[in-house]
């Protein structure tokens, strides 16, 4: 493997044997996601060497389970199962990821964990919420006023995005890839074209790299914004949330200006950038900004402690994210280098994974590219990983806390269903 600013080239290839044993765990390695392209599997790690690509032939349309040391892989597995038919032996959940309702009966559908003693019962919320919201099936186990726990149903806003890919030049799939999770827009673009110019042997313009790096900063601001108002409103400070929700809709107005697009969608293209910064356009932005690090910083500890409870330390992550990206956004802006902001891509083939920073973790996307052409890719947005960790967190808080914590973790399910 070689690594390039942002993405890294090829991978490493493991028999079933050496695939297995790397299942058993490894504590300096977190799994980022795991998908089958045919004749292979692969896995995405993070590690002390940063982003690590592995792969391993099937056999017999099947590979050994990597759940016994990566929790996390079991989503994977099953999204694997349902898109490909390829199973991974030894896995200890079988239950359909995104094929709900498969066979015409609920039987194909993930079953709940049963209620048992008497103080206990069930909060159930989804698929249909009545609002703008993501369509996902919660179900909460509870005993007395504690939850016991919290499982989710996925799979109802499943768009099939690397299928739309497939047969596509990247400049044209980059769309899809802005369209995976309208919070994390710019991430998933740079995700996707830093893999498309890595596989395709092309480094960006210095210009290019510097709006892309400004561009995640801005919208790492706006995402905690709207991750912090979300769990103030549902803690009960309804006039706190409203500033936040103020400052942010002024960030989204001044890049409006900026670049034409409020959350700047299709701007990050492979090759650079579509359009430049309107440069008159940026004092307002920086006036937007100053204004989120004002409101955020009347979040102070004991009002967080006592509003927000267990979603505190998330809530306070935010908010200093808030801080600092507000000051990168503004410093990268000011210093960006003259010159041109795209260059063409080549029709190359390669194998790249991009990565990219969003609000929520990094985001990496797969392609496999072969004479300028998308031959097969996959797209890893961090709420896959982190679902299983908000299931765990939520456990033995009251429904109310869970509700705020649940808020504050701003979880795209549409981005994991894919």
């Amino acid at each position: 493997m070689t690594a390039e600013y942002g993405a890294v080239t090829g991978c490493e290839v493991l028999d079933p044997a050496g695939w297995a044993a790397l299942g058993q765990g490894d504590s300096s390695l977190t799994l980022c996601g795991l998908f089958v392209s045919e004749p292979r599997v692969y896995a995405c790690f993070e590690g002390p060497g940063g982003t690590r690509l592995v792969a391993c032939e099937l056999v017999e349309r099947a590979y050994p389970t990597l759940t016994a040391g990566f929790a996390a892989a079991g989503w994977f597995e099953r999204l694997g199962f349902d898109l490909t038919g390829v199973r991974a032996i030894g896995g200890s959940d079988q239950r359909a990821a995104i094929r709900q309702g498969a066979a015409g009966s609920d039987a194909a559908w993930p079953q709940f964990i049963e209620t048992r003693g008497e103080g206990g019962y069930q909060i159930a919320a989804g698929p249909v919420a009545g609002m703008i919201a993501t369509p996902v099936h919660r179900r909460f186990t509870m005993d007395r006023a504690r939850v016991v726990s919290l499982e989710h149903r996925l799979g109802y806003t499943h768009r099939g995005i690397a299928g739309l890919m497939r047969g596509k030049s990247p400049r044209v799939a980059a769309r899809f890839a802005a369209r995976i999770a309208g919070d994390a827009t710019v991430a998933h673009a740079t995700a996707f074209a830093r893999s498309a110019e890595a596989a395709s042997g092309v480094a960006i313009p210095a210009r290019a790299r510097g709006l892309r790096t400004a561009m995640l900063a801005v919208e790492r601001v706006t995402t905690d914004l709207v991750a912090l108002g979300d769990a103030v409103e549902r803690a009960g400070d309804v006039t706190y949330a409203g500033l936040l929700g103020r400052a942010r809709e002024a960030i989204a107005m001044a890049l409006g200006e900026v670049f034409g697009h409020r959350l700047m969608m299709d701007i990050v293209v492979p090759g650079g950038v579509a359009l430049d910064a309107r440069g008159e356009a940026l004092p307002r932005l920086y006036k937007a900004l100053d204004g989120a690090v004002f409101t955020v910083r009347a979040f102070g500890w004991q009002r967080v402690r006592r509003d927000l409870a267990a979603a505190a330390p998330v809530a306070m992550a935010r908010a200093r994210a808030v801080r600092a990206m507000a000051q990168a956004a503004r410093e990268g802006f000011s210093t960006l280098p003259e010159g041109p902001v795209a260059l063409a891509l080549p029709n190359a083939t390669g194998m790249a994974v991009g990565v990219a920073e969003s609000a929520r973790g990094k985001v990496h996307h797969w392609l496999d590219i072969g004479d300028g052409e998308i031959r097969d890719g996959f797209a890893i947005d961090p709420s896959a990983r982190l679902l299983g960790v908000l299931e765990a967190a939520v456990v033995g808080l009251d429904f109310e806390a869970a509700d705020v914590l649940m808020a504050c973790y701003g979880l795209s399910t549409g981005a994991i269903d894919g």
